[in-house]
């Protein structure tokens, strides 16, 4: 599974991205990662509306969450990647283990 997140906005409106690429099963297997991933994946399923908010684009899945603000100044913006599928999340909506793994990828992502 390859996750890629960037987060843009701040004070200083730098952006910051970074990339993993771990095994679900097999010998690439890391239960660290696909743990906090599964994780992840149950909390994203709460925060997005069902399929028909959902834009399909190039064949990649694009959401954003639901009643999140537009925008507040100086607050970070998440852009998040598992796989195929593209999420945008303001700071104030994410949480939780979707945020654990977010930052976890700044950190020790390439």
């Amino acid at each position: 599974m390859k996750i890629e997140v960037i987060r843009s906005g701040g004070v200083a409106g730098i952006p910051r991205s970074a990339a993993v690429e771990f095994g679900l099963r097999g010998d690439a297997y890391d239960p660290e990662w696909a743990s906090l991933y599964r994780a992840a994946r149950q909390e994203r399923a709460q925060l997005f509306a069902p399929a028909g908010s959902a834009a399909s684009t190039a064949g990649e899945q694009r959401h954003e969450a639901a009643g999140a603000p537009s925008h507040v100044r100086d607050a970070f913006h998440w852009t998040l990647r598992f796989g195929r599928e593209r999420f945008d999340v303001p700071d104030g909506t994410l949480q939780g283990a979707l945020r654990e793994l977010a930052e976890k990828v700044l950190a020790e992502g390439t």
